[in-house]
């Protein structure tokens, strides 16, 4: 690992150290040897998602008491939304069950999705990976060049579930910007990314940091142009690729856009379910911040472009606090905005 990324990640994870330190000792007699950990990855297999999950899982389990084996249940159905309902329904509260999520079923509750039927708050939260980076992305060869062009001609787009950041956020730009952005759900991870490869879609709304870990030639042969980002982050790869954030008009606008864009802070958040005991918590919260200190960890991450900016499970549920307590009227402008088109009605 460069030295300049090694001092970024340590400065990443020095506010772990005092969540490390107020881990209790009183789930000393728990142990998960012999035992089976289920973690739902609530995205599909080769997605940005499930290969931070697989990358950290190893080094995971050696700080878990009893080194168990852990196993990854990739669950992509409605965005997410399917995996996360099964760890909070079904799923058992002995520490042996898991998950993880992109940030779309992180903002279904507060949506109004009537087919949601978990509460964020109640559950555990055991730490964060990274932020999110996302950035429009379209195929070198498609004829949309420019942010101009996506105002004046639809451009398809590769997505997941309906609820999945890969759907809203381009409906949100289309209702800020008015560009007009057609997203097209249906994708897991991986066959998003070979949709724009193949030339079904002209591109695709993901977090670069997907696209560093399971496409990294998109960038290193310039096989793709940023149109927009949808994130606060500009990447030294695409310099001139203009923020949302930046072509704001009012505070509505942006208040709206800072609620959207909270989930992206806690980016693969992993969980466990509600009612789980809080001195097995504290063990999976304390085998998190162990892990994001592990050296190897570090550079097997690096070695594979995953930029790593944890938080601890107590920040990430902060977190999800503050976007429940957003005003009413901030959410139903996002709500508004982020409506999928009746058919037909696309452009109007």
């Amino acid at each position: 690992m460069g030295k300049t990324k090694m001092k970024s990640v340590c400065i990443a994870v020095t506010g772990l150290m005092a969540a490390f330190a107020a881990i209790s000792a009183q789930a000393a007699d728990f142990t998960l040897q012999g035992k089976t950990v289920t973690v739902i990855v609530s995205g599909g297999v080769g997605g940005g998602v499930d290969a931070f999950t697989r990358t950290m899982l190893p080094y995971f389990a050696k700080y878990l008491p009893g080194t168990p084996t852990m196993i990854v249940q990739n669950l992509p159905g409605g965005g997410g939304v399917q995996g996360v309902q099964r760890l909070y329904n079904v799923m058992p509260h002995d520490g042996t069950a898991i998950a993880t999520t992109p940030a779309g079923p992180i903002k279904e509750p507060l949506m109004g999705n009537s087919e949601v039927n978990y509460d964020l708050r109640k559950f555990k939260w055991i730490g964060s990976l990274t932020k999110e980076d996302t950035m429009c992305l379209v195929w070198n060869t498609s004829p949309v060049k420019t942010l101009d062009d996506a105002k004046k001609r639809e451009v398809t787009l590769s997505a997941t579930g309906t609820a999945s950041n890969s759907t809203l956020g381009p409906y949100l730009m289309n209702d800020l910007l008015k560009t007009k952005f057609k997203p097209i759900s249906g994708y897991d991870g991986g066959t998003s990314m070979l949709a724009v490869e193949r030339g079904e879609v002209d591109g695709r709304c993901t977090t670069l940091s997907t696209v560093r870990t399971s496409q990294p030639r998109w960038i290193s042969e310039k096989l793709v142009r940023g149109l927009i980002a949808l994130s606060n982050i500009r990447d030294v790869a695409f310099p001139d690729t203009p923020r949302l954030i930046d072509l704001l008009k009012n505070d509505s606008e942006r208040q709206a856009l800072t609620f959207f864009q909270a989930p992206d802070e806690i980016q693969d958040p992993f969980f466990l379910p509600p009612q789980t005991p809080d001195d097995i918590v504290s063990v999976y919260r304390g085998a998190f911040v162990a892990t994001m200190h592990d050296r190897d960890y570090l550079a097997d991450a690096d070695k594979r472009h995953q930029a790593l900016v944890p938080r601890p499970g107590e920040e990430v549920q902060a977190t999800i606090e503050a976007m429940y307590a957003t005003p009413p009227a901030i959410i139903e402008r996002v709500k508004r905005a982020t409506a999928i088109p009746v058919k037909g009605a696309e452009g109007k």
